[in-house]
C-alpha cells in the first residue's frame, strides 16, 4: 500500500515539473486567460506562454497584459500602446498613451491629450477621446469621467445613458450599479440613471 501512495505522488510531483520549470525561468508570470499567460524575461520584456509553458509570442514587449476576447494590449519601446492576436500579430497599431482590455467588442484607450475614448477590434475609434477617464464596458455600459470628475454612463454608441453627476460609482452587475453622491451617500441606479435604492 505504500508503494502504491508512494507511485501516486511521484506521478502528481512530476506532473508538475514543467508548470513549475517554465514559471522558474521568468521575472514574472501572469494568470492564464485564454490559453495564454504573459511572462516577463532576465531582459524585462514581455511575451506569452501557453500551459506546456512553450513561448508562442516572443518577449519583445515593454508591457503586456492579459488576453481578453482574442486580444492583449500591448506596450512598444516607445511607450505606446496597441493590441496583438494570439499569434503575436499587431491588429491595433501602438498609437495609444494607454488601453484597457477589450470587453463587449470594445477596449477603453487615451490618447496623447489624456483623454479615454473606445475603439473597435479593427483598432477604428467608435467613441472619440473626450473623458477624463473611462472603464471598460459591462451589461452594454461603461464608466466615464468627464473634466469635473464627476463619473456618468455611456452606451456603446457614446451616447450619455447616466449624466456624470456622481462623485463615484461601480460598473452594472444584474442591471443595477453602484454610485455615491456629492454627500457620500450611495445609491443603485438602473440602466436608464434613475435612482432605485
Amino acid at each position: 500500500m505504500k508503494r502504491i501512495i508512494f507511485i501516486v505522488l511521484s506521478a502528481v510531483v512530476l506532473s508538475l515539473v514543467p508548470a513549475t520549470y517554465a514559471s522558474a525561468q521568468w521575472k514574472d508570470q501572469g494568470d492564464f486567460f485564454e490559453g495564454l499567460a504573459w511572462v516577463k524575461d532576465a531582459n524585462w520584456k514581455y511575451g506569452f506562454i501557453d500551459k506546456t509553458g512553450k513561448v508562442v509570442i516572443p518577449c519583445q514587449w515593454k508591457y503586456a497584459g492579459s488576453f481578453s476576447e482574442g486580444l492583449a494590449a500591448v506596450k512598444d519601446a516607445n511607450g505606446r500602446c496597441g493590441f496583438i492576436d494570439k499569434t503575436g500579430k499587431v491588429v491595433s497599431p501602438c498609437q495609444w498613451n494607454d488601453a484597457w482590455p477589450f470587453r463587449e467588442g470594445l477596449a477603453a484607450v487615451r490618447d496623447s491629450t489624456g483623454k479615454c475614448g473606445f475603439i473597435n477590434k479593427k483598432g477604428k475609434v467608435v467613441i472619440p477621446c473626450q473623458w477624463k477617464s473611462a472603464w471598460s464596458f459591462r451589461e452594454g455600459l461603461a464608466m466615464v469621467k468627464d473634466d469635473s470628475d464627476k463619473w456618468g454612463f455611456i452606451d456603446q454608441t457614446g451616447k450619455v445613458v447616466s449624466p456624470c453627476q456622481w462623485k463615484d460609482a461601480y460598473s452594472f452587475s444584474e442591471g443595477l450599479a453602484r454610485v455615491e453622491d456629492a454627500n457620500g451617500k450611495w445609491h443603485q441606479i438602473d440602466k436608464t440613471g434613475k435612482v432605485v435604492e
